[in-house]
C-alpha cells in the first residue's frame, strides 16, 4: 500500500508534457489542364498549310533558303502540336507557397514558388470558357510571369486568399495571347 502511494505520488510530482497545437495552415487546391484544348477542324489545318506554302514561297523568292526550311520545320511542329490534348497539373496555395506538378507524378516533383519571389497577381476570366487564368508576375527578370489555369468557381476564393499575401495588379493580356485565341490555339 505504501508503495502504491510513492508511485502515486511520484507521478503527481513529474511534469506533464504540453501538447502544442500546430497552427492551422489554409491550403487551396486543385486541378486544371496545362492550357484549355480548342478543337480544330479539317479548315483550319488548310489554312495552316496555306500559309506555311505562301510563307516558304516568299522566303524562296527572296532567295533565304534558311527562312525556307525554318517555316517548314515551324509548320511541322505547330500540326503536331495542335491536335495534342493538355496534361493535367496539381496546383496548392498556402500561406507561404504555390506549389505546381504534374497529376499522377509525386510530389517530389513538385515545382514550389515561395510567395517572397512573387510580385503580385490578377486573375483573368473571360467569358464561355471553363477556366481562368491566374497571372503571377515573379521578381524574377528570366520568366516574369506565370500563368496557371484555374476553375471559374475558385477564382473568387483564390483572389481574397492571394490579397492577404500579395499586390492585386492589373495585367494586360499580351499580344501574343490574344494572338493565339484567335487563331485558336
Amino acid at each position: 500500500m505504501k508503495e502504491n502511494r510513492r508511485k502515486i505520488n511520484s507521478l503527481r510530482h513529474e511534469p506533464v508534457a504540453v501538447l502544442k497545437r500546430e497552427p492551422v495552415v489554409r491550403v487551396i487546391e486543385w486541378e486544371a489542364p496545362e492550357y484549355e484544348y480548342r478543337s480544330k477542324d479539317v479548315s483550319w489545318y488548310w489554312l495552316s498549310l496555306i500559309l506555311g506554302i505562301v510563307l516558304i514561297a516568299l522566303a524562296v523568292w527572296q532567295k533565304n533558303f534558311l527562312f525556307a526550311i525554318f517555316i517548314a520545320i515551324a509548320w511541322i511542329a505547330i500540326v503536331s502540336l495542335a491536335g495534342k490534348y493538355p496534361s493535367y497539373w496539381k496546383f496548392a496555395i498556402n500561406e507561404k507557397e504555390i506549389s505546381v506538378w504534374p497529376l499522377g507524378k509525386p510530389e517530389s516533383e513538385k515545382k514550389i514558388y515561395t510567395l517572397t519571389e512573387i510580385h503580385g497577381f490578377d486573375i483573368h476570366s473571360a467569358e464561355g470558357e471553363d477556366y481562368g487564368e491566374l497571372v503571377i508576375r515573379m521578381k524574377s527578370k528570366f520568366s516574369p510571369y506565370l500563368k496557371i489555369n484555374l476553375h471559374k468557381e475558385k477564382e473568387r476564393e483564390v483572389a481574397e486568399f492571394l490579397a492577404k499575401y500579395l499586390a492585386k495588379e492589373e495585367y494586360a493580356e499580351s499580344v501574343v495571347d490574344s494572338l493565339a485565341k484567335i487563331i485558336g490555339f
